[in-house]
Order: C-alpha cells, then structure tokens, then sequence
C-alpha cells in the first residue's frame, strides 16, 4: 500500500486506515513508547501508543508526500513527539526526575553492576551540586528530552547561554567521573 492510499484510507474509513496503521507500524511504535517511557507504568506506555494512533490519523492531513520523507517516517516522528510530551506531563504530574539509569538492567557481572552503580551515584551528587542555571538545564535536557531552544525559552536564557551550561555541566560530570577513577 502506497502512502497516498494510506492517508486517504485514514480520511475515507478511519477504523480501517488505523487497522491498517497498526499492522504496518505497531511494533516500531509500541518499541518508541517503550524506550521514551522506559521508567514509567505500563499502562503510561499503553495510553502513549494510543494517543499516538489519534494524533496521525488527525495529521495524516498535514503529510506532505513530496517532501521527500514516507508516511512511515512522520508516523515515527508523530510517535516520538506524542512519547515525549507524555512523559513531560507525566513528571510535572509526580515532580519527579527520573536520575534512574537504563544501565542498571544490563547484563554482566557483578564488578559491571557495581561501576554502573558507582556512576550513578556520581551523576546524582554531581546533578545536585550543579548551581542554577546548570542545573535545572542539565535536568532538562537530559532527563525531560526538551530541546535547546525550549529550556532557553522556559527558562528565559539565550540558546547560546543553555549551550554553555550543558557543557559546564558535562564537563563537572566528566571530571567527578575521572576523580572517582570511572572515566579517563
């Protein structure tokens, strides 16, 4: 099925045309959600490949084919969207910030498990010691997945100077990483 015949299948019979979605596209969505949503209920990651199915059939107006990317591309691009606002509603509505690595469930030895450990201790003693405006950019870079321009907007900062504070900021990790003897 072409992309054209998709969108106009979601436009004439959008039951048939989301069926269709999900049997071309479910697994790579679901796996989207998954990866986004890593730290959150299942049901969080359930509700995300829902609203995901909602917003392409609402967008597959807006595709525009001879852009030169596939219909299967945007749905991707839809679903990673909808995954991270999700998520940013999510820890706004608990407050958290999930400093929990995905490191932590590799395979390995002990010796691996404890190092993954040990660093995670040095991101949170280093994150924490982070001075403002270092500090709230860091987090939400890299643990809200919010882009340059937005933290520069939210947090009313030039992009440049969002720039320089997450690369103040690694540096600090960099170094409390080598101190503790983790990095070279």
């Amino acid at each position: 099925m072409t992309d054209r015949q998709l969108i106009k299948l979601l436009k004439k019979d959008p039951e048939c045309g989301l069926r269709t979605v999900l049997e071309l596209y479910e697994g790579a969505i679901k796996t989207i959600c998954r990866n986004i949503l890593r730290d959150c209920a299942q049901e969080d990651v359930e509700e995300a490949a829902a609203d995901i199915l909602v917003a392409i059939w609402r967008a597959a107006d807006r595709f525009q084919a001879d852009r030169g990317s596939s219909f299967k591309s945007y749905c991707y691009g839809i679903a990673r969207k909808t995954a991270l606002t999700r998520r940013k509603k999510l820890m706004e509505k608990e407050d958290l910030i999930p400093l929990q690595e995905d490191l932590l469930f590799m395979e390995g030895d002990l010796s691996d498990r404890l190092e993954q450990k040990e660093k995670e201790q040095v991101l949170h003693e280093t994150v924490a010691g982070l001075e403002e405006p270092e500090r709230s950019v860091f987090i939400l870079r890299y643990f809200g997945f919010y882009r340059i321009k937005e933290i520069a907007k939210r947090q009313g900062l030039t992009n440049k100077k969002v720039e320089n504070c997450l690369y103040r900021g690694k540096e600090k990790l960099r170094k409390a990483l080598i101190r503790k003897g983790i990095e070279r």
